[in-house]
Order: structure tokens, then sequence, then C-alpha cells
């Protein structure tokens, strides 16, 4: 059994993650409802002294390993019982200040793993006078998931590929829409859940009303170009013949993930037919970061002002509210944003669909990226919003500031030169198709960014004989000259604190790279 990630102590402070005072995080933390598979927890590498049990910045404290296992089975347990306290307890660890006393959690990324571990189909049954999702067939099946800890996971799947089940009716015809939604494992592990809403056939001829389904595949591989193209091959294949797509998909599941540009051939057989069938499944790319995300539909739906705002204030840590009329948008640009962090890494809440049952998560005392229906948006409760937190009105390609909220302290002539070099590109986007490579240039364009702004991070870090980092943080900031101001709140930031807690003797500065080989 995998042992329990291991979390340090750490001091509090006066202040939260907002900046406000903590009791008054408090009466807005007591709103929280939101599911545990939505947090995700910061990186944190083992320390490499072995009997280190020092709680200064950068040590871990030793813990045993039937120490771990037994608390990880306590766990499992309680997340089955009841998820939203597990929750509240991870909220606790997200609420400490954003320094370097901040807690991390450790990590264990393998190189080889498969394609994804576990495909539903989620349907619509009548429950007394409503209709209700439920996992209509799975891969591996539901009853051989008792006490494991995938089986607390299928229990919300249902939601979050319906999370608009409010609003949704039977129809005759309707465009299908590719999403996804994020959650943690115990391990503190992404995991994301690729769905594909369709129409299935019609068994009538003219068409009758009937409602959608859902394939959800649930995988630890960022590619949402790949899964894309295997449910547009699932759908083909589930209207000619269910058994044939679930075979597909029993055989795909065997796997394992591609590496970027490479394919994988899948050996099935068509059921209905009775061949041995081989498709060929690819794993699309274009750059390591950038194979799952659009940036040049991004720039073209937001505009490069707000695009720009957006990002500026996700760099500080705030919190964005987006709000959007279809699923497919939330995904598509909630996912492709948070790629132009790189190098550092979102480390709040994140939630790109968030189901109409749990929009008091809405109300979270720390950092959160969060996605809702224009429908839903309509029973937000502002009043509970806090102060720091922005909406961002897709459609309109606006962003409403909240009450009391402070400006971030940014170069104006350095966002000026910014705004126009995207507007460019943004006029060149409009004579021609969206591709990979425009994704790419855009990219490197707020790569660029990062590097002018923090790119001198290496000459400010230190590390201990154990090989542990530290950063003077004054320097640091001192040294961005007209950006100090900036940099000064970036380096305060959760993201920040993990990055430099991840470096190594032996690291190069990232920003030596390519954009596209990060």
């Amino acid at each position: 059994m995998a042992l329990l990630p291991k979390i340090r102590k750490v001091k509090e402070d006066k202040k939260g993650l907002s900046g406000t005072d903590s009791s008054d995080n408090k009466k807005k933390g007591n709103r929280l409802s939101v599911l545990y598979n939505s947090m995700r927890g910061p990186k944190r590498r083992e320390p490499k002294d072995p009997n280190s049990t020092d709680n200064d910045y950068g040590k871990l404290p030793r813990t045993s390993e039937t120490q771990d296992a037994k608390s990880l089975r306590l766990l499992e347990e309680k997340m089955c019982a009841d998820p939203k306290k597990l929750l509240a307890e991870r909220v606790k660890e997200l609420r400490k200040v954003k320094d370097p006393d901040s807690p991390q959690i450790c990590t264990d990324v393998r190189e080889d793993f498969p394609l994804f571990e576990f495909v539903c189909e989620v349907s619509l049954r009548r429950k007394s006078e409503n209709f209700c999702p439920y996992i209509s067939w799975s891969h591996p099946p539901l009853r051989v998931l008792e006490g494991d800890r995938l089986a607390a996971i299928t229990l919300n799947i249902p939601t979050f590929c319906f999370p608009d089940m409010d609003i949704v009716e039977p129809v005759k015809k309707m465009k299908t829409e590719t999403y996804c939604f994020v959650f943690t494992d115990l391990q503190a592990q992404n995991k994301f859940g690729y769905c594909r809403r369709f129409l299935p056939a019609s068994k009538s001829d003219p068409p009758e009303k009937r409602f959608p389904v859902v394939y959800c595949m649930v995988t630890k591989l960022r590619s949402f170009e790949t899964f894309s193209k295997i449910f547009d091959h699932v759908v083909k294949l589930r209207d000619f013949s269910s058994a044939g797509a679930y075979s597909f998909l029993k055989a795909l599941i065997e796997q394992n993930a591609p590496k970027p540009g490479k394919s994988i051939t899948v050996k099935y057989i068509n059921p209905k037919i009775g061949n041995l069938v081989d498709v060929h499944v690819e794993r699309v790319t274009a750059g390591k970061r950038f194979e799952h995300v659009d940036l040049a539909y991004v720039l073209t739906k937001l505009g490069s002002k707000l695009l720009v705002e957006i990002f500026i204030n996700l760099l500080v840590e705030r919190k964005l509210l987006f709000v959007a009329e279809s699923l497919s948008d939330l995904t598509t640009i909630i996912h492709s944003i948070m790629q132009l962090l790189y190098p550092l890494e979102w480390q709040g809440i994140y939630i790109p669909v968030l189901p109409k049952e749990i929009l008091d998560a809405t109300s979270s005392p720390v950092p959160f990226v969060i996605g809702i229906l224009k429908g839903h948006a309509k029973t937000l409760d502002e009043e509970a919003l806090d102060d720091e937190c922005n909406l961002v009105y897709i459609a309109d390609k606006r962003i409403v500031k909240r009450p009391n909220f402070t400006d971030i302290p940014f170069n104006k002539k350095f966002r000026k030169k910014f705004l126009q070099d995207l507007k460019l590109y943004k006029a060149k986007l409009v004579k021609s198709e969206s591709t990979a490579e425009h994704t790419v240039q855009i990219g490197d364009m707020f790569y660029q960014f990062m590097r002018t702004i923090i790119g001198h991070y290496s000459d400010h870090v230190t590390f201990d004989e154990a090989g542990e980092s530290d950063i003077d943080l004054t320097s640091f900031s001192d040294a961005a000259g007209d950006h100090s101001e900036f940099v000064w709140q970036i380096s305060k930031t959760q993201m920040f604190s993990s990055f430099v807690q991840g470096l190594t003797p032996d690291s190069k500065n990232v920003f030596n790279q390519k954009a596209e080989e990060g």
C-alpha cells in the first residue's frame, strides 16, 4: 500500500492566503462544501537526508511505514463516509501562510502509466419525478471496486459528467461537447476525467426526443486532443454497435500512454461483425506543455486585454470564477490558461466545471480557479464571495472586480508593450485557422513574459548540505527592477514556494530551455 503523503508542521501567521485576517477567513470558510475530488495538493520532494528530523525549511519529519499505512486506511474510510469532511481538513493545510514554512506534500510520479485507468458510460434514469445520472457501464466493473480507493472517486463521476443536470432536457438533436473535470487522489496526484457528451442514435424515424449520454475516461495524462480523437471513434462505434464500443475501450485500457507524437495500435474484436479490428491511437502534441490546449482559440475568444488581466491575477494567486455558456468553453479556456503559468504550477482549488449542487465552493477561503455555467450564475450568492475574487464572463469578454479590490502593482509600460504584441498576433489569427503552431507561438510569448519577470531566480537560490533549496526573497524581488513590487507578490505565493522547494543543486535554470521543451 502506498504511503500517506508526509506533511510537516508549520508556523501560523496572522494572515491567510488572501491577505485578510484569519478570523475573517474562518467566517468565509464555513460555507465550504466542495467535494474532495476537486482538491489538489502542492508537490514536495523527499528530503535527501534519511535521518533528518529537522522541521526547518526544506525538512520533513520522519514517520514510520506502519503509521502511514494505518493513517491511509483511516483516511480512505473517512473519505468514503464523508468526502466533505476530508476536504475541510485539506483546506486547513492550504490556508497556511504562503511562505517557505507552508506545508508541502510529497508526490511520486511514475514514467510509465496506463493511457487511462477507468472508463464509464453515464446515462440518465428516472428517480421519483426527476431524472438523475448514474454509471450504466464501466470498466473495471463497479462491483470489483468495492473497498478500493477508486470506488470513492466513481461516486462523484456522474455529478461531474452532468454538472448541468438541472437544465438538461430530452432533445431531438444537439451539439456534441467534449469537456474535462479535475480531481486529486490520496497521494495528491492530479487526475483528469475527460468527457464526451453526445446524443445516441434514435431507434425511430422520425427521431424521437432523448437524453444525452456521456462517456468518461479517468487518467493522469493531460492530453485533451488525444482523448477527443478517441471519443470520436468510440461514439461512431456505439451508434453501430454498443458491444463494439465496449470491446474497444476494454482493449484500450490495457495500453500504456504513448509518448508525445507517438502512437499505439489497439486490437479488439467487434462482436457485431465478428472480426479483429486494428485502431491506431496517436498522442497529439504541440510541444510537451501544449498538447492539450488551444491558445489560439482562447486569445480569439477572450481578447488580449482580458487574457492578460486573467494571467496577472493568477500569478499572484487571486481567486477567479469563470462563467461560460457551454461546458466545452469552460474546459478549453481554463485548461489552456493554466499552462501559461509555467514554470509555476497552480496549487489552490481547481475545478474547471463546478456542479450546481456544490456552488458553495465559491466561498472557499483559499485561492481557487472555478468554472460555472451561465445558467447557474443566477443562483450564485455573490455576497458570500471574497473581496479578492474576480468574476470572468467569457461570452462578454469582461472581468468584474469585487468591492474593495486592490490593484496589482504591474509595470504599465511593460503591460502596454505585451498587449500590443498579443493584439498584432490576434489580428493574424482572424485570417487563418487555429493550429498547434499558433498555440506554441502564443505560449512562447507568455514564456518570454515569465523569463523577463522571474528568470533571474537562480541567482538568488542557495542549497544546504542536504541539498535543500532556499531563496533570498528580498534580493530576488529587488533585482527585478521596475517589476520588483510585482515579483515580490509572486514570491509570496504557494506556487513560487513549491517551485523553489522542488529545485535541486543539479537542476538548471528552466528558462535556459526552449519554450516547447518545458
